[in-house]
């Protein structure tokens, strides 16, 4: 049986809408009906898969179904073809194309309340009947023969088997209508509503967290509340009760295992973790330190086939890679980590390790990106690392208590504080955007001054609107400028500065890059 499929994906959507029998199914996965059928029909139900238990963190143990070889390459397939298939909604984080535990945390970032709910038992409770029925329904409305065969490939007898690869694209198609009916609840109580598989999330800034969501019960623990409560259970799900939180703003917020309170970001301890494991190799050495790791932190199975010693390598390069994903390629405490792997095993870690380079590439990626509101938050995330690779003092994003007023970041140069305005529109950015960033600088202290960040520029009336105002307090900045930094023609630092002095010597707010560069050439 060939494991990757040879029709395109054009092909395989048309091959898909087209089903209707048995052997549209066994074709649209290019596999022979009679094998098809001896998975699905005659071989045991024990046979098909592989039980086996996992510790969960929390305690207790996870039942695993991992499906045999030849099963799993059919439903990797048909995994394949239902991910070209399945629009998910934009509050679908998990098990999706460019969406991660990262990106949905960031939705409840800065919050004043953050309710996390647990799903309780959420594949097992996908039964067969309602995948079958999914693709039954709108928007699929596959005859029952085809729908049934999708259905058998993607079950076992306890519903969805926790462990085979159809399992997470099946369970979100299945909760097509259950989020819908969720984010029109979440819109009803003014909140923000997103899913990552079985994790819920509400977040909200009203005074009160919603009633109708969850309250704080006579022990002073956290429940679901009624109209929550029958929304999910209307869909055929069940609250986890042990996995019920309310969080508030002054307390420790966290989303699928990430800190939110600022920006998503890694537990501390995780990052004492990783220090620990790293100091453990550099003083006695990689098998000793795999030994203290296996005793007091590690609950995981792993595999027999390679050795222990390099389990642990492999173990820590996965969690400084983690840092990296959450953190971006160009924070200061994943470079240090990176370096410190790279001198203890230059095999792991065999790339130069060139953070600005990274930074270009999430640029660069930034550009292709469709959602705009996390294209925004990554650009602000991209210019604080730029702004530490460069040793220049910077704050993230922030609120001001005062007047509840978005800061997008800060940063010291030369005595002087700046306030960050980060925009990337479609469009170039109005004399409007500037004049709303100026009244955030003026009231700011007389040794505060604004840095404009606009990817695509502004209307030609945005400088000399600036030059003609007495208060000359904003800098400008383009995506040119900040491809010259990335590039390394110019450091952000020397850039900066340039028009800091052309500002106050010519009142001009905007000196390109272009033009610091060329000026350099000619003085040479």
């Amino acid at each position: 049986m060939e494991v990757n499929l040879t029709a395109s994906a054009d092909e395989l959507l048309t091959k898909f809408h087209a089903l209707s029998t048995a052997q549209d199914v066994a074709d649209l996965l290019e596999v022979d009906k009679g094998v098809l059928n001896y998975h699905l029909y005659i071989l045991d139900d024990s046979k098909r898969y592989t039980q086996f238990e996992i510790a969960k963190k929390r305690g207790g143990v996870r039942i695993i179904s991992a499906p045999a070889t030849a099963l799993k390459i059919i439903q990797r397939k048909l995994s394949f073809v239902l991910t070209l298939v399945y629009n998910p909604k934009p509050c679908v984080h998990g098990f999706t194309t460019d969406r991660c535990i990262v990106t949905n945390a960031q939705v409840h970032a800065k919050r004043r309340h953050v309710l996390n709910v647990d799903l309780q038992d959420f594949f097992p409770s996908i039964t067969f009947p309602r995948v079958r029925g999914m693709f039954m329904a709108k928007p699929y409305l596959l005859p029952p023969p085809a729908a049934t065969v999708l259905a058998q490939i993607s079950c076992s007898r306890q519903g969805l088997p926790q462990g085979a690869p159809t399992s997470p694209i099946v369970s979100n198609m299945v909760c097509g209508r259950f989020d819908s009916e969720m984010m029109w609840i979440a819109k009803a109580n003014l909140c923000t509503y997103t899913r990552y598989a079985d994790d819920i999330t509400f977040s909200t800034n009203v005074k009160t967290f919603p009633a109708a969501l969850a309250k704080i019960n006579a022990s002073g623990q956290a429940e679901v509340g009624d109209e929550l409560n029958k929304l999910i259970e209307s869909n055929g799900f069940a609250v986890n009760p042990a996995k019920v939180r309310l969080q508030i703003r002054n307390g420790r917020q966290d989303v699928t295992g990430l800190t939110i309170n600022q920006f998503p970001n890694v537990k501390r301890r995780y990052v004492r973790q990783i220090r620990a494991m790293l100091h453990a190799w550099r003083t006695y050495g990689l098998e000793k330190a795999e030994t203290e790791f296996i005793q007091h932190y590690d609950r995981k199975a792993r595999s027999q086939l390679v050795p222990a010693s390099r389990q642990f390598a492999r173990v820590l390069r996965g969690k400084i890679d983690f840092i990296g994903m959450v953190r971006g390629p160009g924070d200061r405490i994943y470079v240090r980590f990176l370096r410190e792997l790279q001198q203890l095993d230059p095999d792991l870690v065999k790339t130069p390790i060139d953070p600005l380079h990274a930074l270009l590439k999430m640029y660069v990626e930034l550009k292709a990106m469709a959602d705009h509101h996390q294209r925004g938050y990554l650009l602000e995330k991209l210019l604080r690392q730029a702004f530490e690779l460069d040793g220049i003092p910077a704050v993230d994003s922030f609120r001001r208590n005062n007047n509840g007023e978005q800061i997008d970041g800060a940063f010291k140069l030369d005595g002087w504080y700046y306030l960050v305005e980060c925009r990337w529109r479609k469009g170039v950015s109005a004399i409007e955007e500037l004049d709303s960033f100026r009244g955030k600088v003026d009231r700011s202290s007389a040794q505060t001054m604004g840095l404009f960040l606009s990817i695509k520029g502004w209307s030609d009336n945005v400088v000399p609107g600036l030059k003609q105002n007495p208060h000359k307090c904003i800098i400008l900045m383009n995506g040119d400028d900040l491809e010259e930094v990335l590039e390394g023609s110019v450091r952000l630092r020397d850039l900066l500065a340039a028009k800091a002095k052309r500002f106050s010597l010519s009142a001009e707010p905007f000196y390109s890059a272009a033009d610091y560069l060329a000026e350099a050439d000619d003085a040479s």
